[in-house]
């Protein structure tokens, strides 16, 4: 395969190579982790699930070390939450501390003083807005940059927010297995809409993607066809929504759940989802300065 010379950067059609290359796959993980945090957080919070709740909580605190493991200079990651106004890196880290706060003060109150019924629904209020802007942050932290056409689209927030709280969804069910049966039947409902609205939108962003520019073009063609195409359809669209829908689908029309399959569905919509964000990542080609598009 054709290497780009250093002179040939941003001159020709250019991979990025900052976000997924060497410690850059940390935030594939970062951008994966936030989302499915936030979608699961959401998801436990309106289930009243503390241990799902905590289990998100966790899933953040990841998402943040992700974070430091790409930094060149960890102890200076400080400074990335000082220009709110203008940089989406800075708002996710304000929504992620945020988030991070409020969620924790969710948990304890819903464990240990369940009597303040008030005080745990305002903060789970609280944390379900930060959680949801957790999740949507990780789409406009991609879709912010103009010089990759693939990812500057208004889509891709929307994407990820459903990718992860598809996501989120799937582990709630996982360890909600043994619980009541009409809640579990509710868990599957709203998990099989969530995967059709997401193999919908994915399809419509990657449509709409071809009909951006070259670059776009031919980002989609590399994800459909080219290097990592194996990823795509085997990760992302056999993983991530064909064996999942289809488990759920089954369970729908036989009315009949089973544990493996439920745990299976469940491992491979994860891997779907961190498969989801590699891919995008992996794609980005930054359009030439040249290029008369």
């Amino acid at each position: 395969m054709y290497q780009t010379k250093p002179y040939e950067y941003m001159v020709k059609y250019t991979q990025q190579k900052s976000w997924i290359d060497g410690r850059g796959v940390f935030i594939a993980f970062a951008f994966f982790l936030g989302g499915i945090s936030g979608g699961l957080f959401m998801a436990a919070a309106y289930f009243n699930s503390v241990l799902g709740m905590f289990i998100a909580i966790c899933l953040s605190a990841l998402m943040g070390f992700s974070y430091m493991i790409h930094l060149g200079q960890p102890m200076l990651f400080w400074r990335m939450v000082s220009k709110p106004q203008t940089s989406w890196i800075s708002r996710g880290f304000i929504f992620i501390f945020l988030y991070g706060i409020f969620a924790i003060i969710t948990v304890i109150l819903a464990q240990w003083f369940p009597e303040a019924t008030a005080a745990i629904t305002t903060f789970k209020v609280l944390a379900g807005i930060f959680a949801f802007a957790q999740s949507i942050y990780t789409g406009f932290a991609v879709s912010y940059v103009s010089a990759i056409k693939l990812w500057n689209s208004a889509i891709l927030p929307i994407l990820f927010v459903i990718c992860g709280f598809s996501g989120g969804m799937a582990i709630l069910l996982g360890i909600s297995l043994g619980g009541s049966e009409s809640q579990l039947a509710l868990m599957e409902n709203i998990t099989r809409i969530t995967l059709i609205t997401f193999a919908v939108i994915l399809t419509v962003y990657l449509w709409n993607a071809t009909y951006n520019n070259v670059s776009a073009r031919d980002a989609v063609a590399r994800m459909m066809g080219g290097s990592i195409a194996a990823i795509f359809w085997v990760g992302v669209v056999v993983l991530g929504v064909l064996i999942p829908l289809g488990i759920s689908v089954g369970t729908y029309f036989s009315d009949a759940s089973s544990t493996a399959l439920i745990i299976t569905a469940v491992v491979t919509e994860i891997i779907g989802g961190l498969a989801l964000r590699y891919v995008i990542l992996k794609a980005g080609i930054y359009t030439p300065l040249t290029a008369g598009e």
